[in-house]
C-alpha cells in the first residue's frame, strides 16, 4: 500500500499480520501450508492500553516464537481515509506525488502531515468512466508510531497495508471462485465494513459506525439490525447501479461476538442469504471462529500478504 516506505524485506518461512488497535494488539503468523497456500498457524489478540503497546508486542512475539519474521501492519479503520479520484495521467512512479494534490483541499490536516498511498480501481468497474485511483491517506504520525513499534520488536518491518486490502486477501484464499464477487461484513466494537472483493481487487468498501453494545440492549437491537440492513442495502445498490456488477446472493458475516445469532437477526432485513465467515480453509489445522480469531481477523489477512504468491 505505502509502497514508497523502505522496508527491509526479509525471507523467511513465514510472515508476521500485525494491527495495533486502541484497545489491544493483534498478531497473526502465516506459514506455506502442504498445497502451497499460505495459512494461518498462530493468531493471538492482548488488551492493553497505547503506552504499553511495545512491552506487550514484544511479549506476543516471543510466546508466538515470531523473532525475525517479517512483519505487514495493517492500519485499523479510523486511522485512515480513503478518496477515490480519476487516475492522474502520469508515470505510474509519479503518481503518489500527483495525487497528493489531488485531495489537498479534502484533508482537515496540513498536506505536509499526511502519507499517502494509492490502489487502483478494477477497470470493470467504471461502466466507461476514465480510470479510477483509491487514494489513502493517514496521518504521518500514525504511521511513525507503528514503526517505532514495530522497530523495537524482535520483527522486521516489511508493509503497511490498510483493513480493507487485509479483508481483501482473506477473501482471495476462501473464495471458490474468483470470476464471482465475495461479500464481507465485518463487525466490531465501535466500527463496521462492508467489503466487496472479486478476485484479488476490493471494489468497494464501506466503513460505518457500529455499537456492539446497543446491539446487546434490548431496546436499541432493532435499530441497530435495520442499520445494519441499510448499509449492506446501499453497498449492493452502488455495486450493482454505478459498478455494473451482479451482487453474490451470501454476505459472510464476521462479528463482533461468536456467541450472538446475528446471522438469524439480520437474515430477515436482507435480500441476501446471511452466513458466519468460515475461515476453517486458512488454518494449518481446522478450527472454530472465535473471540480470538474475530479479534485477529485483520491481523491475519495482513500475514496473509506476507506469503502470497
Amino acid at each position: 500500500m505505502f509502497s514508497f516506505l523502505k522496508f527491509k524485506s526479509k525471507s523467511a518461512t513465514g510472515a508476521a499480520g500485525v494491527e495495533l488497535q486502541a484497545d489491544g494488539i493483534s498478531l497473526a503468523i502465516s506459514i506455506i501450508g502442504e498445497n502451497g497456500a499460505p495459512k494461518i498457524s498462530q493468531s493471538l489478540y492482548r488488551p492493553c492500553k497505547v503506552a504499553d503497546r511495545k512491552a506487550t508486542l514484544n511479549e506476543m512475539v516471543s510466546e508466538l516464537g515470531a523473532d525475525g519474521l517479517s512483519c505487514h501492519v495493517v492500519l485499523p479503520p479510523g486511522e485512515f481515509k480513503t478518496y477515490p479520484i480519476e487516475k492522474p495521467k502520469v508515470e505510474d512512479s509519479e503518481l503518489a506525488d500527483a495525487v497528493r494534490w489531488k485531495v489537498k483541499d479534502l484533508l482537515d490536516f496540513d498536506l505536509a502531515e499526511a502519507v499517502i498511498g494509492v490502489y487502483e480501481s478494477p477497470e470493470d468497474s467504471l461502466r466507461g468512466r476514465p480510470a479510477q485511483v483509491n487514494v489513502v491517506v493517514s496521518k504521518s504520525k500514525v504511521i511513525q508510531d507503528l514503526v517505532d513499534v514495530i522497530n523495537q520488536s524482535a520483527l522486521e518491518l516489511e508493509s503497511i497495508d490498510i483493513v480493507d486490502l487485509a479483508i481483501r486477501n482473506i477473501a482471495f484464499q476462501i473464495s471458490e471462485n474468483h470470476d464471482r464477487p465475495l461479500a464481507v461484513l465485518y463487525l466490531r466494537s465501535g466500527a463496521g465494513m462492508m467489503v466487496l472483493t472479486k478476485g484479488d481487487a476490493v471494489y468497494l468498501s464501506r466503513h460505518f459506525d457500529f455499537s456492539s453494545q446497543a446491539l446487546n440492549e434490548p431496546s436499541q437491537q432493532n435499530a441497530i439490525i435495520q442499520q445494519l440492513a441499510l448499509e449492506v442495502q446501499r453497498s449492493f445498490d452502488y455495486f450493482e447501479s454505478q459498478m455494473g456488477q451482479v451482487p453474490p446472493q451470501t454476505i459472510h458475516l464476521i462479528g463482533p461476538s461468536p456467541n450472538l445469532p446475528l446471522t438469524n437477526m439480520l437474515g430477515g432485513s436482507i435480500a441476501a442469504n446471511a452466513e458466519l465467515l468460515d475461515l476453517s480453509s486458512l488454518f494449518v489445522e481446522s478450527k472454530a471462529c472465535g473471540l480470538n480469531e474475530i479479534n485477529t481477523f485483520a491481523a491475519m489477512g495482513s500475514a496473509l500478504r506476507g506469503l502470497e504468491s
